[in-house]
């Protein structure tokens, strides 16, 4: 049971690694091939549709990407080791309920330009919402223990909250709204399915 554990907390390190490195590798592909920026949430826009599956790949600069992958090694690994083989349907639901409200509800305009809403942390808002609300939809020990730490680490201590308001006209908050909601969505909904 023990190496069964380790290796599936391996297992999430290295598949959160593969997806960190992706992302910079679309990162430096960005600074060649600058259209790619074009593929972010344009919000009410039919061309911005696309960008519901795109955006959390593409981000802005390194550090904008230093960020994301930071927390996103640590949500990811956490929400993989939690939720191995749901992960991927749960992360779509969290993306396109996500992308689709930031299509809504986002700035079109950010000051003389357009806004294109990139970046993960759309996602990772997401899957903070998943983890720190699973354990209440579910009332399963082992899902409550892990809300509660993600609650105290990330909202209480980490000031996560921050994120979901206007604060800064270059961070979409909206995105960060949206992907939160859609993780609280996503554990309500895969809670029932917990407990058939």
């Amino acid at each position: 049971m023990a190496k069964t554990n380790k290796l599936n907390i391996i297992g999430s390190f290295k598949t959160v690694l593969s997806i960190i490195a992706l992302l910079w590798i679309i990162l430096i592909l960005s600074y060649f091939f600058p259209f790619i920026a074009d593929y972010g949430i344009k919000p009410r826009s039919a061309s911005g549709l696309v960008g519901i599956f795109f955006a959390p790949f593409i981000h802005a600069d390194m550090n904008h990407l230093i960020d994301n992958s930071i927390s996103l090694l640590i949500l990811g690994s956490i929400f993989l080791m939690t939720e191995r083989k749901l992960s991927f349907v749960i992360v779509m639901n969290i993306i396109i309920i996500g992308g689709l409200g930031t299509w809504l509800i986002g700035r079109s305009n950010c000051g003389s330009a357009p806004c294109a809403h990139i970046g993960a942390s759309g996602v990772i808002y997401g899957i903070l919402g998943y983890l720190v609300t699973m354990g209440v939809f579910t009332r399963n020990m082992k899902a409550i223990i892990v809300s509660i730490t993600m609650f105290a680490l990330f909202v209480v201590k980490g000031q996560a909250l921050q994120g979901i308001f206007p604060t800064d006209r270059f961070i979409s908050w909206e995105y960060h709204l949206c992907g939160l909601v859609a993780g609280i969505i996503t554990a309500k909904v895969y809670s029932k399915r917990y407990a058939r």
